[in-house]
């Protein structure tokens, strides 16, 4: 069968394509975005952006209750967005597959944080499945919809920022058709109240090892022999670091999870050293050194706990690279606002006023901290801008400042602004609303009115939104009017309550496209 390049993004898409998805949700972000875009465009599967992670999860999992098959994808930290329903999605378990695509991102090259997602797999007790390529990622993806549906639970298919944004080559195969629907009513199975609870965890943790079984089944996890007393354990796409060596090594590729800890322990038993290469945390290193105490990795030292791993420090180890030699000799380039944005001009209207301390969200605003504009004091999480600049206001603070974009705001600065308003807080908010969700490729918002399939639907109102979560002040001003936009940031600080701002100006790379 002939093979065609694909993104690891649009390999794990394909395989929910062939594997007769009738539903697709997830909230933009990076490495995960292209997975529900390319869904989108290339074929007829019902897909949607969803306003969060949270919203997201439970969508795919009321569509897995018709007995149909649904993905959901996000990135690393959307998990932690989506991790109430996903937790208890594994005591309720599942109809129709459900496959969860978590995008990690070690080296955080967009992101907040460099967590990683296997450990969230084994804290719900569900399978996990680490493709090494795209190939993987797409046979995986598939595979991952008939074990969810033969154990009644999501599945997990967890990758990296490397595999998902490289191209490799891939083999197509056939689209199975959808599933009939079949919705069934089961309390006794489908509420999560305290009287169903303790019976339905005790029916996961039975099913533990009918999860070790079918990993074991597909050999996922195998061992490669070699001719050496050195090997390595390799954890999804770090077998290709391991394989780049091209030395007669024993390897043991781990591509699932649960890991059959008998395998691990006749592995690294066998011989006299052994390296651990996986990209995140030092999950399956902590289980090999239950058994051996010759072990090489992140937690002895020789590999980086933080950052991404890549092949570089396993050539060092070989001696194919210098310790001393530079990573790769090019300058740091940070990324920067776009010439032309909005932002760029509601931030230097935003210095003028001189506000106390601004708490700044996630997206492409939070560029506006770089040099030389210095406008954001600090930034943790989708979200958290109003609820900070609440907690820095609650202490008497005057003159604080949120920063939010609208589609974060939407994501999940709702409750703060009620949370604020309700306990009667002395802050402005400023919406910075841009029309998309730009940093992650322009995808459209509630606020723009079409769907991730292009069609038109209802466009939320920002601003009667804000009125009525009980702002004091709601205000909409263009940040390319640099007076307009400072003398309504003076009001906004000077005036009691809380007040908003809407800065609405389009992203400059989507402006045009807009007008047509």
């Amino acid at each position: 069968m002939a093979k065609i390049l694909m993104l690891g993004c649009d390999a794990i898409a394909q395989g929910a394509i062939e594997a007769g998805i009738s539903y697709a949700s997830s909230y933009p972000g990076t490495p995960a975005t292209q997975i529900l875009e390319y869904i989108a465009k290339n074929s007829n599967v019902a897909a949607e952006w969803s306003v969060n992670e949270k919203v997201a999860y439970e969508v795919a999992y009321g569509v897995s209750l018709t007995g149909r098959r649904a993905l959901c994808s996000m990135k690393h930290v959307g998990l932690n967005v989506a991790s109430d329903p996903f937790m208890t999605s594994a005591y309720l378990g599942v109809r129709g597959g459900l496959v969860l695509a978590v995008g990690d991102d070690p080296g955080a090259y967009s992101s907040q944080n460099e967590q990683d997602s296997r450990f969230y797999a084994s804290f719900a007790k569900i399978p996990c499945f680490e493709p090494s390529d795209a190939q993987e990622a797409k046979d995986m993806t598939y595979l991952a919809f008939d074990i969810s549906e033969e154990l009644a639970l999501p599945v997990m298919v967890r990758s990296i920022t490397r595999l998902l944004h490289c191209y490799a080559p891939v083999s197509l195969g056939n689209i199975n058709p959808e599933k009939e629907i079949k919705l069934e009513k089961n309390p006794d199975y489908l509420i999560a109240v305290p009287k169903n609870v303790i019976r339905l965890h005790r029916e996961l943790n039975k099913k533990q090892e009918k999860i070790k079984q079918f990993i074991e089944k597909y050999e996922f996890n195998k061992i490669f022999p070699g001719k050496e007393k050195r090997g390595i354990i390799a954890c999804g796409i770090t077998y290709l670091y391991a394989r780049e060596l091209e030395e007669s090594l024993p390897i043991l590729k781990i591509s699932a999870y649960p890991v059959d800890e008998n395998l691990i322990k006749d592995f690294v038993t066998a011989l006299d050293e052994v390296i651990v290469l996986e990209e995140g945390y030092p999950f399956i290193e902590n289980i090999a050194r239950k058994y051996s105490s010759n072990i090489r990795g992140k937690l002895s030292g020789d590999l980086p706990l933080e950052g991404e791993l890549g092949p570089e420090p396993l050539f060092r180890i070989f001696g194919r690279i210098k310790s001393s030699d530079s990573e790769n000799g090019v300058i740091p380039r940070p990324p920067m606002l776009c010439p032309g944005c909005p932002h760029r001009e509601f931030y230097k209207a935003l210095n003028e006023a001189k506000p106390i301390f601004v708490t700044g969200d996630i997206g492409c605003y939070t560029l506006g901290a770089n040099p030389p504009l210095r406008a954001i004091d600090t930034c943790l999480c989708m979200g958290a801008s109003i609820s900070k600049a609440a907690g820095i206001a609650s202490q008497g603070i005057k003159g604080v400042v949120a920063v939010i974009g609208d589609s974060t705001f939407i994501h999940s600065g709702i409750p703060a602004l009620i949370n604020a308003v309700y306990n009667k807080l002395n802050i402005l908010v400023c919406i910075l609303d841009n029309s998309a969700v730009a940093m992650t490729g322009h995808q459209p918002t509630p606020i723009i009115g079409i769907t991730a399939k292009g069609e038109e639907t209802k466009k939320l109102d920002l601003a009667e939104l804000c009125k009525a979560c009980g702002a004091d002040s709601v205000e909409v001003v263009d940040p390319y009017d640099k007076k307009t936009t400072y003398e309504a940031i003076k009001r906004g600080l000077d005036n009691p309550g809380v007040n908003v701002i809407i800065a609405r100006r389009a992203c400059v790379l989507l402006a045009k496209k807009l007008k047509s």
